[in-house]
């Protein structure tokens, strides 16, 4: 943890297990920085991109922890959503609103009035299974919404409620045409809902070899493009409308991910690859194939088996069917753009193709875009940061905080921010004998500290830590020097950024019995600080001190340091202590100090661990094993050059902030 504060103290605490024994996981042995691959995850938004819709003007964003509107570069949300799961979402852009499915049901988002209201629950029996993946919704047209889901499809409607179907097999998407027509994907092929209200299966009678469908896209020429697989397996594309429909195959063969109606074209992807679907140059066209093209292959119509008649024509109704539209030959071509990494879903808006992600938000991209134009990012987790802490208690149960109002609790699939009113959070800690505390300064009494202790994702204040002359307590670091002994370094500010820090007292604070016993003799202006048992380090406004058996040494540039000014300490796992400066980080090797020359650079923040050291810097986050150099940047999976912040979890694993981007690093 890294914080450039002039003056502080240094709290002793010794802790009990407040919230009882918590078992230790066991430690994995890490390669050394050099040997093999590492995983990098960035994170820019606390949770995955579930669905996009564009409804006039705005963009709608569907994510684990609500609604997102953005309306250009700006971003609102909607309160009644905030931290629910919103999974599937449906444009009604006639209605200027979007249908919403969350995890307590159905709702509608007026972007008139950005107003969401929910509909009644439905009956048990019509309920989507809990937490459906592939659930989806299509705006009927009607002021209702039609829900598919794992038990099938229904009809919803503010005024008449929640109505069954006869579709019973598993849906996995949904999409209305501009005649009226439903189209339905399911697990069993393709199903159209005609204007009359008739379900019609699609198959080889109607051109269709679907036997297994999954995505569905509008397309050009008032078409439909369903995909999915055949009867023997392979991934098939059925292009048509009303009951009229053309089945075919890609040279190579490819599974398709997703697909959006964009322009003129639908685009599809597969992989980190994508391409553009759009009716031929003319009728008949030759589209000459290179080494390395893709090709889309009509499919002979099936024949009937022998000695069979053909099947006969669906039966007629009151409403017939317009006549298909005129014949149209299909090409696919590849679009040279850069996908980003975990790419969970697409959309259009106006000309622009959008692209949600698991962790790094919406990117934008118009035509001719290679890489992504811009981003789509409230960047909640970084309102206010200054520092970073991480507290696991399993390797997908972690907390983080940034020493902004709330903290962050992730799951390894998306982080939900925990904010009390009456409290800011500092810090979280892990004691090595397994409880996770909270460091929090109270909203109403600013120049104390207080000790929250972890009860599955409940924070409970314990008592008092500890509490300034005057002004804002504010936490230098916080350290456990070993099982139940927590060090704290406390200062006081008088709030303004020109005003000089008050004096801070150093205290001893004994959570058991609450006794607070003032100390003294430890170094002043610290910023950071590392302990291990009766030792503890500490960089300072002027140079570097420690404090070991009772007694306090400092060192300067008059004693080996390349600058006084030091940021940040850490002590490895051999025992030395390693401090990084505007010059460069430093090693103590019991005698003195050397400044490596592969690390004389200017170091915002650094942790030794088992594998190496680890530094932020101006230019990305890089790594020492003591031999080998590796560095992270821009070119090399980070969202940003800029690190402020680098931490170790006690799994080995590194987590880095910067600016507006939080990176997890694995081994």
């Amino acid at each position: 943890m890294r914080l450039a504060l002039p003056v502080a103290a240094a709290v002793f605490v010794t802790t009990t297990a407040a919230c009882g024994p918590a078992a230790v996981p066991p430690m994995r042995p890490l390669p050394p920085i050099s040997a093999g691959k590492v995983r990098v995850r960035v994170f820019t938004e606390p949770a995955a991109v579930r669905a996009l819709a564009a409804v006039g003007a705005s963009v709608l964003v569907a994510t684990d922890n609500g609604l997102e509107r953005w309306d250009d570069a700006r971003a609102t949300t909607v309160p009644e959503l905030e931290g629910t799961r919103v999974s599937a979402l449906a444009p009604d852009p006639d209605a200027s609103a979007a249908w919403l499915l969350t995890e307590t049901g159905v709702g509608r988002y007026g972007l008139a009035t950005a107003t969401y209201a929910e509909l009644a629950p439905p009956p048990p029996e019509l309920a989507p299974p809990p937490h459906d993946p592939a659930a989806v919704l299509a705006a009927a047209g009607d002021g209702g919404v039609w829900l598919g889901s794992a038990r099938g499809l229904v009809y919803v409607s503010p005024t008449s409620g929640w109505s069954a179907t006869s579709i019973k097999d598993p849906v996995r998407a949904l999409v209305r045409d501009r005649a009226g027509w439903l189209w339905i994907a399911t697990a069993t092929g393709l199903v159209a809902r005609k204007p009359s209200g008739d379900f019609v299966k699609l198959g080889a009678a109607q051109g269709c070899a679907l036997v297994d469908a999954r995505l569905l896209v509008t397309a050009p020429g008032d078409r439909v493009i369903a995909i999915g697989a055949d009867d023997a397996g392979h991934e098939r594309l059925a292009i048509g409308a009303a009951l009229a429909f053309a089945s075919y195959r890609t040279l190579p063969d490819i599974h398709w991910d997703a697909a959006t109606r964009r322009g003129a074209g639908v685009i599809v992807t597969s992989g980190d690859h994508a391409y553009r679907i759009a009716p031929a140059d003319g009728p008949g066209a030759i589209r000459p194939l290179a080494r390395d093209g893709t090709r889309l292959v009509a499919l002979p119509p099936p024949l009937p088996p022998l000695g069979l008649p053909p099947p006969p024509p669906p039966p007629a109704d009151d409403a017939p069917s317009p006549p298909p539209p005129p014949v149209t030959t299909w090409a696919i071509d590849p679009v040279d753009v850069v996908l980003p990494p975990s790419a969970t879903v697409l959309g259009a808006a106006d000309d622009q193709l959008l692209v949600g992600t698991r962790d790094l938000g919406v990117a934008r991209y118009r035509d001719g875009d290679r890489h992504a134009r811009d981003w789509l990012r409230a960047r909640a987790m970084f309102a206010d940061a200054t520092t970073l802490s991480v507290a696991c208690a399993h390797e997908q149960d972690c907390w983080i905080a940034t020493g902004a109002r709330a903290a962050w609790h992730w799951t390894g699939e998306h982080f939900t921010a925990l904010a009390r009113p009456d409290r800011v959070v500092l810090a979280v800690i892990r004691d090595p004998a397994g409880p996770i505390y909270a460091i929090e300064r109270d909203s109403d009494d600013l120049t104390a500290l207080r000790i929250a202790g972890l009860d599955g994702t409940t924070w409970t204040t314990l008592r008092p830590a500890a509490t300034t002359e005057s002004g804002t307590a504010e936490l230098a670091f916080a350290r456990f020097a070993a099982p139940g002994i927590l060090w704290l370094g406390l200062r006081g500010h008088a709030g303004d950024d020109t005003a000089a820090p008050e004096a801070a007292s150093i205290s001893v604070v004994e959570l058991a019995s609450g006794k607070v016993t003032p100390m003294a003799d430890a170094p002043a202006a610290v910023s950071d600080a590392d302990v291990r048992g009766p030792t503890a380090w500490f960089t300072t406004a002027a140079g570097v001190a420690r404090i070991s058996g009772g007694r306090l040494t400092t060192w300067t540039e008059r004693d080996g340091l390349r600058s006084e000014l030091a940021r940040a300490v850490s002590i490895s796992p051999t025992g030395d202590a390693v401090v990084g400066t505007r010059a460069g980080a430093g090693v103590w090797d019991g005698k003195a100090w050397t400044f490596p020359p592969a690390l004389r650079f200017e170091v915002n923040d650094l942790v030794a661990t088992r594998s190496g050291l680890w530094l932020a810097s101006e230019r990305g986050l890089v790594a020492w094993d003591g031999k080998n150099l590796r560095r992270f940047d821009t070119l090399r999976g980070l969202a940003e050059n800029e690190v402020l912040d680098v931490a170790a979890d006690h799994y080995g694993r590194i987590w880095a902030r910067g600016p507006t981007s939080l990176t997890l690093i694995t081994q």
